[in-house]
């Protein structure tokens, strides 16, 4: 109706809603909302169910009552006719309205129920009646042998009115019984007025209490909502407050969790980002002194009157350069080639490597007047490797030792077990690592010590290499270096069980 269509529209105005805006309700309102609806309309059901059975048991047994009232009243008769008709014998003929005015106002009289007796028929005689009122009755040849109840009103009062005809010797008579039952109506008032009132404190009660509750539950909730915000504006370290074992907590426990890993990947971003910048940086840097070199040598050559060992003297400075350019671009493309590549590790020994490598990088280190010493153990060392690329791995760590030590150092490679684990150690008796600047040697084009790497071609890019084959593998890569005393690098492999 338009009546409980506008009722329907203010409630949803004063719980926040908007017509039509279901998908507008905010969570703590639908906790609040919906459970308080059914709550109410459970408890208002159960209630007017509640007091319409009370009402129908005792107006049951009102009925009832009358009804057995009107069947003694039937009864009575019957039996105290035929003995009067005895007692009087002939003379009891005719006399039966008499005998029944006799045993009604002797009979016991109920309070609140009244009678009234009649001879059946259209010109229906008054027998008996103790009516104070004028009660409608029912039209004569309605009257049946079965009871029929009625509910009267007159004024302020109710009346339950039961009708049926009974038959005496001679004659059939109606039978009319009223009970006063104004007290059974108002007491079901009294209750509806009592259940409305509880009603109305009880929704006023659970309104206030819902309200709070929900407004509970869903507090974590509201700090997830205003975390979320949060990052949206770009604050990654939002955290929420976890309290409790609940699905709310494990919830605000996940953001957590997904908000620290944002955190850790937005800074992983910016590490990269800060990282590559760097990087392009650096080689711009690295590219651009051997290009001007190259560009101011070739301009000389061009535009001077210069003999011919000059020119060759100029020559070597330009091819020198030009092979820096060239080492340059070679360790770029493997950097890029370790990155994007996807490589197959085999099952291989590691003294087969190492002893590759030794007959590789001996000659190189003899020619810098330096002694090579390898120790393997007895036995296979398998691991999972490229062997192309621990070659080279192994190739640049030794060079690395090379370049750092002095003429007649010795730079040794072994190979030890440990705990189901494989090491490899390249130790060299060089210049060391300061301690501040260790945590950077494996930054591409860092270098430690500048002027050493000048004067050995060293572009920055050697061990940065390295750490990317060491990724690979799935192993770690350590550091111990001391100055004037020395650098071991140590690479240890999770090995193979036999």
């Amino acid at each position: 109706t338009e009546d409980g269509a506008g009722a329907f529209d203010c409630i949803c105005q004063k719980c926040g809603l908007q017509a039509g805006g279901v998908r507008d309700v905010k969570l703590w309102q639908r906790f609040c909302l919906w459970p308080l609806s059914f709550f109410l309309v459970i408890f208002l059901g159960t209630g007017v169910l509640l007091i319409e059975q009370n009402t129908r048991q005792v107006f049951e047994l009102n009925l009832n009552q009358l009804s057995e009232e009107q069947k003694s009243i039937t009864e009575g008769l019957n039996w105290y006719i035929y003995t009067s008709s005895v007692r009087d014998s002939r003379r009891g003929i005719g006399k039966t309205n008499e005998y029944i005015r006799e045993y009604m106002e002797n009979r016991p009289r109920i309070r609140g129920i009244y009678y009234l007796i009649t001879e059946a028929g259209e010109n229906a005689q008054e027998v008996y009646s103790n009516l104070d009122l004028e009660l409608p009755v029912m039209p004569p040849g309605e009257v049946t042998y079965t009871p029929q109840y009625k509910i009267l009103q007159y004024g302020e009062k109710q009346f339950l009115r039961l009708s049926s005809l009974f038959t005496l010797p001679y004659q059939t008579y109606e039978d009319a019984c009223f009970m006063d039952i104004t007290d059974f109506v108002q007491n079901r008032s009294r209750q509806y007025r009592y259940f409305f009132g509880l009603f109305f404190v009880t929704a006023a009660v659970l309104a206030v209490g819902m309200y709070g509750i929900s407004r509970h539950l869903t507090k974590s909730v509201s700090l997830l909502t205003e975390s979320i915000r949060k990052i949206g504006s770009g604050n990654y370290t939002e955290l929420v407050e976890v309290r409790g074992n609940d699905e709310i907590s494990e919830l605000a426990a996940r953001y957590n969790e997904m908000a620290q890993a944002v955190e850790d990947k937005i800074f992983a971003l910016e590490k990269t980002t800060e990282e590559q910048r760097r990087f392009i940086d650096n080689f711009s840097h690295e590219l651009r002194t051997p290009l001007t070199a190259v560009v101011g040598y070739a301009d000389l050559l061009r535009s001077a009157d210069l003999d011919q060992d000059a020119s060759q003297q100029l020559g070597e400075r330009i091819f020198k350069q030009g092979k820096r350019i060239e080492k340059l671009s070679e360790l770029m493309l493997q950097l890029v080639f370790l990155e994007h590549h996807s490589f197959e590790l085999i099952p291989c020994d590691l003294r087969e490597v190492v002893m590759e490598a030794e007959t590789i990088l001996q000659p190189s280190v003899q020619k810098a007047q330096m002694k090579l010493i390898v120790q393997v153990p007895e036995g296979p060392v398998m691991i999972r490797a490229e062997r192309e690329l621990l070659l080279n791995l192994l190739g640049n760590l030794t060079d690395n030792a090379r370049k750092a030590s002095n003429v007649g150092d010795t730079i040794q490679i072994s190979i030890r077990r440990e705990a189901g684990e494989a090491m490899i150690e390249i130790e060299d008796e060089g210049e060391g690592i300061p301690e501040g600047e260790q945590d950077k040697v494996f930054e591409t084009f860092y270098m430690a010590d500048k002027v050493r790497s000048r004067r050995n071609d060293g572009v920055g890019l050697g061990l940065s290499i390295c750490s990317d084959i060491v990724k690979i593998h799935h192993a770690r890569l350590e550091l111990v270096s001391r100055v004037k005393v020395g650098t071991k690098f140590t690479i240890i492999f999770p090995m193979l069980q036999s």
